[in-house]
């Protein structure tokens, strides 16, 4: 095999694979692709290491969507202007100690202090948005006209009634046209 049938292959003009060679430098983007069009493994062909011997170790995790920028109100409403997941990689035990289904299950951060003590200001908050039949023990991200609220739900005459478990806020009664329930909070993580 020549350097022209390498270059080629690779898709790289033969006189620029010769400078290439030349400054000892590899064309790993190249390669890489050569590799995954082939359904080569890239870990194999750089470091001999077959690809079942990754499958037990990156398999106990999930990749869920981290809304780092959205933030729901334990409180007054959070509008949100700006949508930016983020990926956030965790433990599939976690996700299932928690009950919350890997594929619909999201991240963000709770805002204000009307769901103390069970949900702190700057918690995350695990919504598991293929959960949203409502439950008088759970709690629901809501999206309303006045933005996103993490509270209890209760529906009474054609109304839905937002409560707090912080005794100092009121609850809201708003209509039920007016809401949508994007999930059930599924878990909490606090700092301390």
């Amino acid at each position: 095999m020549y350097d022209k049938d390498v270059a080629q292959a690779l898709g790289i003009e033969a006189s620029n694979f010769r400078k290439l060679k030349h400054r000892n430098s590899v064309p790993y983007f190249e390669i890489m692709t050569f590799l995954a069009k082939r359904n080569i493994s890239i870990n194999w062909f750089f470091f001999l290491q077959l690809p079942e011997s990754l499958i037990e170790p990156t398999s106990n995790y999930i990749i869920l969507k981290y809304q780092r920028t959205v933030t729901a109100s334990a409180g007054g409403g959070a509008i949100n202007y700006e949508v930016n997941p983020s990926p956030l990689i965790i433990d599939k035990q976690l996700l299932d100690y928690i009950n919350s289904n890997y594929k619909y299950t999201e991240v963000l951060q709770a805002l204000g202090e009307s769901m103390e003590p069970d949900i702190k200001d700057g918690s995350l908050l695990f919504i598991d948005k293929s959960q949203r039949d409502i439950n008088s023990k759970g709690v629901y991200l809501i999206n309303t006209n006045d933005g996103l609220y993490i509270k209890r739900i209760e529906i009474k005459d054609n109304k839905v009634v937002l409560m707090s478990t912080n005794k100092s806020y009121e609850d809201i009664t708003l209509n039920i046209d007016d809401v949508s329930i994007i999930g059930k909070v599924s878990g909490v993580l606090i700092k301390i």
